[in-house]
């Protein structure tokens, strides 16, 4: 496995929580390493033992044109000898991104495919449903949603030292709320969706959470879509950089921190609460 480096928790400092006594703490899990931080590594983690577990020689997965899921995979396989390859929303003829140019660079076979069959992907859970196309292949779904990625999320929950009223994160494929959530009974966990119309995401994830009713998805905080920002976030990213000298990207983390804020003003918070978010990493799809 990859070393990587202790997750802690720092004390944030924004006058807004000063304003209504709110104890806002950030775990840094974009601390765990340098490529594949934050819940990517996650994720990840059990993932990759199970593969190895298999005598598995490529893992295969999918993703889009900033993924930091591709981005983790690509470097991981290369560090611990796997082969990879991903399916790409993407045109093949398209100049690529810094984030695909890495996964090339990490010896990834990007295979370009329309949103159409991107979408019939997302309904793959097998690890050898590739099997056939990638011999010794292991197959890991958008985002690493898995049981073994919950599994590697709830660990998050478990490194924590004392309970949270509340669990703010930034969703995608929803795994990392669904482990906080397993983890964490005693506090509500946010997941922050970072797209539009992610509303179905609560159908999809019940069945993994029930009768566990300590969790809700935000959905109105994406600020236009994926990897979509305004001028209110981006003031707050740039607000909180000043008052506390970490970096937040705008695509996952800078929104959750957006609905912290909304849920403070609108008196979902309680004064006087303690309030966790997840830093899931992921500052490379700045670029």
């Amino acid at each position: 496995m990859l070393n990587t480096n202790p997750s802690v928790c720092h004390k944030v400092q924004m006058p807004f929580l000063a304003q209504n006594n709110i104890d806002l703490e950030i775990k840094r899990d974009d601390l765990i390493h340098p490529v594949v931080s934050g819940n990517k590594w996650r994720k990840l983690k059990y993932l990759l033992m199970d593969a190895q577990a298999k005598d598995c020689k490529t893992l295969v997965s999918m993703g889009g044109n900033w993924s930091n899921h591709l981005h983790a995979l690509a470097y991981a396989g290369k560090e611990l000898g796997f082969n990879t390859a991903a399916f790409v929303r993407a045109h093949e003829g398209q100049r690529l991104t810094p984030t695909l140019e890495d996964c090339r660079q990490w010896g990834m076979d990007l295979i370009f495919t329309s949103r159409v069959d991107y979408a019939q992907l997302r309904h793959s859970f097998q690890w050898n449903h590739f099997a056939e196309q990638f011999p010794q292949s292991y197959w890991i779904s958008e985002g690493g949603f898995s049981e073994l990625a919950i599994k590697g999320a709830e660990e998050i929950g478990r490194e924590l030292e004392q309970e949270y009223d509340h669990i703010f994160v930034g969703t995608g494929s929803g795994a990392t709320l669904v482990g906080l959530a397993k983890a964490c009974p005693e506090s509500l966990v946010t997941g922050v969706a970072s797209f539009s119309g992610a509303e179905y995401l609560h159908a999809q994830l019940e069945p993994f959470l029930k009768p566990q009713s300590n969790w809700r998805i935000d959905c109105e905080h994406h600020c236009g879509g994926f990897a979509k920002s305004n001028s209110e976030l981006d003031s707050l990213v740039e607000e909180f950089h000043h008052h506390n000298d970490v970096r937040l990207d705008k695509v996952y983390n800078g929104k959750c921190l957006l609905a912290v804020k909304s849920a403070v003003a609108q008196g979902r918070i309680n004064q006087g609460s303690k309030v966790l978010m997840i830093h899931t990493g992921g500052l490379q799809g700045m670029r």
